[in-house]
């Protein structure tokens, strides 16, 4: 029962660590997204600013604009995929969690049981022994 505890306290605390670096994918994606997007504001600025002086930088900017929406939209997807990952790591790491807490209380029990045992023999022992 002792090493049942100490391998499901390590699969506990890998679940636990894998669900973290999940919630942090996830943060990393929506950071990426939110700079896609100042990109995507600072181009669309840049064109309206700068529209009739530079020849070049209008004719580029569609170009720069639709690679820009092509990589929020790959992010996008890479969200909503680590999302699903995040909530089904999340999921393991809860069925890991009430596993642990039900071995917990069975070993609870187990020692409640030996210590009453214990009890019982030490209290038999001492009626056996006492004059009567």
């Amino acid at each position: 029962m002792r090493q049942r505890r100490k391998s499901l306290a390590k699969i506990l605390l890998l679940q636990d660590q894998l669900k973290n670096l999940n919630a942090w994918k996830l943060a990393a994606l929506d950071l990426r997204r939110a700079a896609l997007e100042e990109s995507q504001k600072a181009t669309i600025e840049a064109v309206d600013r700068d529209a009739i002086s530079n020849g070049i930088l209008v004719n580029s900017a569609p170009r720069r604009l639709r690679n820009i929406d092509r990589q929020i939209a790959t992010v996008k997807d890479e969200h909503r995929a680590q999302a699903q990952r995040a909530q089904e790591q999340a999921m393991r790491a809860k069925l890991a969690e009430r596993l642990a807490e039900n071995l917990e209380t069975q070993y609870r029990m187990q020692q409640e049981r030996a210590d009453l045992g214990d009890l019982i023999e030490r209290s038999v022992a001492k009626k056996g022994a006492s004059p009567a």
